[in-house]
């Protein structure tokens, strides 16, 4: 397939709640090989639209597709077994298993078996067992938490249990991965080894997206910024024009004068 056919769209996407017109209509692509942010001040639609994009709500007008396959009406599960899988904003990990574990559990939708058919002294059970854990070991070297991997997640700071999320997000070789403010609650070192860490992640047929609060992480990493206020868009274009967008140092980033 082309990859460049392979982009999330949403095509007129509109939500309301009680009334309250959330999301107005909204035109978005987010494309393959490239670090895609969305961002804007609170209020602003943007959580609205990436659970709209992952299945956790249902646009009242709108379509939604991957690499041109329709994706109105499946579930986030529906979703995630076809490629398209998402973090949270609050880590989501078991504290009574460990880092390696805790990321298996991303892979094992990928077997036909499961977990339970997994642990049973079967051969099948044993070899997936054995495929499951190359995968999570695989995902967790690629963003540096190799030596993390026996660890209990109640042993591991607030940016490696970040990390460890992302890892589990990845191990099944998503071909769309979108971050719900992988950047919340970390220090600036923290972060930092978050962006190295996501920049590590980009290919050209995997389709990131970031929501995030941390300007200098979305500015530093992404190829392609989307601004939200109030449910509509009112600027797209790299981190300079965005920048330099005179409504977005309005409206967000503040001007000079503020």
């Amino acid at each position: 397939m082309d990859i460049a056919t392979n982009s999330l769209k949403g095509d007129g996407i509109a939500l309301s709640f009680g009334g309250i017109e959330v999301l107005k209509g909204l035109d978005v692509e987010f494309r393959a090989g490239e670090i895609s942010g969305l961002i804007g001040p609170n209020g602003a639609g943007k959580t609205s639209l990436f659970n709209c994009l992952t299945g956790a709500y249902s646009p009242q007008k709108g379509t939604i597709t991957y690499a041109g396959e329709s994706l109105d009406g499946l579930s986030p599960a529906a979703r995630a077994s076809k490629g398209i899988v998402r973090s949270f904003q609050h880590t989501a990990l078991s504290p009574d298993l460990t880092v390696l574990e805790n990321v298996m559990i991303g892979v094992a939708r990928n077997y036909r078996s499961g977990w339970l058919h997994s642990f049973l002294p079967t051969r099948r059970g044993r070899d997936e067992m054995s495929e499951m854990r190359a995968d999570a070991e695989r995902a967790l070297a690629e963003l540096g938490l190799a030596g993390a991997a026996d660890k209990m997640t109640s042993e591991l700071p607030p940016g490696m249990l970040r990390l460890v999320e992302i890892a589990r997000a990845i191990v099944g070789r998503p071909a769309v991965l979108m971050l719900d403010e992988p950047a919340a609650g970390l220090n600036n070192l923290e972060t930092r080894d978050l962006m190295r860490s996501l920049r590590a992640l980009a290919s050209p047929e995997l389709v990131m997206v970031v929501v995030e609060h941390d300007m200098d992480l979305v500015m530093s990493i992404c190829d392609r910024i989307y601004v939200l206020n109030f449910g509509a868009f009112v600027a797209c274009g790299t981190p300079d024009e965005v920048r330099n967008d005179e409504d977005v140092v309005r409206i967000y980033l503040g001007s000079d004068d503020d």
